[in-house]
């Protein structure tokens, strides 16, 4: 059953509201989840219980005793007519993605600069991959959090190789920060006629690379590589890299080559457990999709006890790239 409880801010009760519709939603780039829910509501009746839910105050989603999201309303929408008022919230990781810095990072971790960062926006951290990598110097001027956060653990990433290889994505769990690997089973199978309600499928070059050129710290060209195969198909899709001190140009480079991205859109019956940044397995004959397929958007409705989601997949389990770097003062 899905419930959500309301905390005024600044106090420690907590009420539980009863919503007309619930939709709770999450992309896995730029990854703060939203809780979108509609209340009854009646200007004009003293007497109707209207609940007084306002900027800043505190929202949790539960599936039974299970959190789903914990975050703070951040927009609301009344109307001057009997209905509903409509709220938004996010969770705490838009305090991240809204708050810019400028730093000098030298001999630290990834782990080490997200606990660093969260701090200045008091932002909690739980569970923190830390891969064993040492971040030597690097400089990044007016980014955001997030996307600081994203890039150091990319150059874990791509500093990785073989089966080794692990993509990390930033998720909050309740009210604290976690990066996890990105990609892994939620458990779930969709099948034809059983759980998909609707299906399309389609397959694109939209993010191809096929070639990347190396270059040094003057900006020279050192090697190149590329994919021929899908250069000979499709034609040259091009993207440069800096080597970097103490990392493998090559392994780097390799790593950023991108084939064709096959993708399909799902309505199925809800699950909670299909949220962006996992896999699923699906099985639907009339579109050819079948196998395994990463979560990148989510949107999950609540009405009327009836509970549908709506899915984007990717057969590419992509990482996002994160803020840019700035060069050293000559």
């Amino acid at each position: 059953m899905i419930t959500v409880k309301w905390g005024p801010r600044g106090k420690k009760t907590w009420t539980e509201l009863n919503i007309v519709t619930c939709e709770w939603s999450g992309t896995e780039n730029q990854a703060a989840r939203q809780l979108q829910f509609t209340l009854p509501w009646n200007p004009y009746d003293k007497g109707f219980n209207n609940k007084k839910v306002t900027l800043g105050d505190r929202v949790k989603l539960y599936d039974g005793k299970k959190l789903l999201f914990s975050g703070i309303v951040t927009s609301r929408e009344k109307t001057a007519t009997i209905g509903t008022a409509s709220f938004s919230a996010y969770d705490y990781m838009h305090y991240l993605l809204r708050s810019k810095v400028s730093r000098v990072f030298h001999n630290t971790t990834p782990r080490a600069v997200t606990v660093n960062l969260c701090n200045q926006v008091n932002v909690k951290t739980g569970k923190l991959q830390d891969p064993k990598i040492n971040i030597s110097r690097v400089i990044y001027k007016e980014q955001s959090i997030y996307d600081i956060i994203v890039a150091v653990y990319r150059k874990a990433y791509l500093s990785s190789a073989g089966k080794a290889k692990i993509k990390y994505m930033p998720m909050m769990s309740g009210d604290k920060l976690s990066v996890v690997k990105k990609g892994v089973s939620c458990g779930v199978t969709l099948k034809q006629d059983a759980d998909i309600l609707s299906a399309t499928y389609h397959d694109t070059t939209d993010n191809m690379v096929n070639h990347v050129t190396i270059y040094n710290e003057s900006n020279y060209k050192v090697s190149v590589q590329q994919d021929k195969k899908l250069i000979n198909k499709y034609g040259y899709y091009m993207e440069a890299y800096t080597k970097e001190k103490g990392a493998s140009a090559s392994q780097k480079a390799k790593n950023l080559i991108v084939g064709v991205t096959k993708e399909a859109s799902v309505e199925a019956i809800g699950n909670v457990k299909c949220v962006a940044g996992k896999s699923l397995k699906i099985y639907d004959k009339a579109t050819g999709i079948t196998g395994k397929f990463y979560i990148t958007s989510d949107s999950h409705s609540f009405r009327d006890g009836v509970h549908t989601m709506k899915l984007e997949l990717s057969q590419s389990n992509n990482m996002e790239i994160g803020a840019t770097e700035e060069k050293e003062d000559d």
